[in-house]
């Protein structure tokens, strides 16, 4: 069974722990289609293969006309040599890391259907609000629909959107994963000496930008009267924004403001935290779609506090607490409640290290998609 996958995000070694999974699978021989660099977390990043990697690594750097912005250039980008790697590789089955409404999603269906018609794709999404695009975005979003055969959706709302929309095809709803044996519990007394932690600290990672609502938890941790450090890890167009803020409210001496960090020194900053809080907010285009950094912090035993916005609270569920996204006094009283009792971070904590065991490790989703593979090839063999 010959696999092509295509992923931009797989720039980034941790996402590409998927595939080493489904090659320990019976009978998967894959093939990774993947940018020899990408933008992501607000800094370019060049593939680095890890050595270990039993798949094959193809490495083409995609044309986009949006160069400069990595939201356009996520749906604008493609490959130019598609078509001689469909004719190399030969896949049973096409799997793109894309959403519908992408440039590369159709370009690919295209030259894929013409290399062999007989073979089976599968597109991602994780859009969770109704959308209708412009023209071309609409026609490749309808082209993608009318040509795949099956969808992985990363969440109940992406579905309902896309029935909506016309889809009416095979999908599985399936969120994103983490390798727990990277992102676990372990001792970083060093760094948190290079960062001057002393106190509880209470901690956000992600883009600064007004969608994750850092400005809301810099205001709950300022109504606080305990021994606190607020440690920020992020970039983005409110950094001055966020600076000022902690200044005006006389948060200077234990706020910690650190830029975007490589993807692969996560879990060290995570577990400098007894804390992680994700205060998203709901705009009227964007609302949260899953929250990586949400299993990637239960992964290393970090008490969660999240907000009730998107899918926040499915990813959560109850190893971890949910507060009314924009609720400035729940969110300080959630978060009060977790420094006053350690017994709670602790039940937290083991729920969190659990639900990632249980749903959310790559080892898992590996084997769901394994599943559907083997579906697509026996509808494969009834019909020729």
């Amino acid at each position: 069974m010959r696999i092509l996958a295509i992923s931009h995000s797989c720039v980034i070694p941790e996402y590409r722990k998927r595939m080493s999974y489904l090659v320990r699978l019976n009978g998967v021989n894959l093939s990774l289609l993947v940018p020899r660099q990408w933008r992501e977390y607000n800094s370019w990043v060049s593939l680095e293969k890890s050595g270990d990697e039993a798949y094959n690594i193809i490495s083409v750097q995609p044309m986009s006309w949006w160069i400069n912005n990595s939201g356009f250039r996520n749906v604008t980008h493609f490959y130019p040599r598609v078509k001689e790697i469909m004719e190399n590789v030969h896949p049973d089955i096409v799997e793109l890391w894309e959403e519908p409404f992408s440039l590369v999603a159709a370009h690919t269906i295209f030259w894929a259907r013409r290399v062999n018609d007989s073979v089976k794709i599968i597109f991602f999404s994780a859009q969770n609000i109704r959308k209708d695009y412009p023209f071309p975005f609409s026609f490749f979003e309808k082209y993608t629909y009318g040509n795949a055969n099956y969808a992985f959706l990363v969440s109940d709302d992406v579905a309902s959107v896309l029935k909506a929309k016309g889809y009416d095809k095979q999908f599985l709803v399936l969120p994103l994963g983490v390798d727990p044996e990277f992102f676990r519990k372990k001792d970083v007394s060093s760094l948190k000496k290079d960062l001057r932690i002393s106190d509880f600290v209470v901690g956000f990672v992600g883009k600064i930008v007004d969608q994750k609502g850092i400005l809301d938890l810099i205001q709950a941790i300022s109504e606080i009267n305990e021994k606190i450090q607020l440690l920020i890890i992020g970039n983005g167009n409110l950094r001055e924004e966020v600076e000022h803020r902690v200044r005006s409210l006389g948060l200077g001496q234990k706020t910690i403001i650190i830029d975007a960090v490589p993807h692969s020194e996560i879990p060290e900053y995570l577990n400098c935290m007894d804390l992680l809080v994700i205060p998203s907010i709901t705009l009227p285009h964007l609302k949260e779609q899953f929250g990586r950094i949400i299993i990637e912090g239960m992964a290393c035993e970090v008490p969660v506090i999240g907000s009730d916005s998107g899918e926040i609270p499915t990813t959560i569920d109850k190893a971890g607490l949910i507060f009314k996204e924009k609720d400035i006094k729940d969110l300080k009283e959630k978060i009060e409640a977790l420094i006053k009792n350690p017994n709670l971070r602790a039940t937290l904590a083991k729920k969190g290290r659990k639900r990632v065991l249980e749903k959310f490790s790559w080892k898992v989703i590996a084997e769901k998609q394994y599943q559907v593979y083997m579906e697509l090839m026996r509808q494969r063999r009834c019909s020729t």
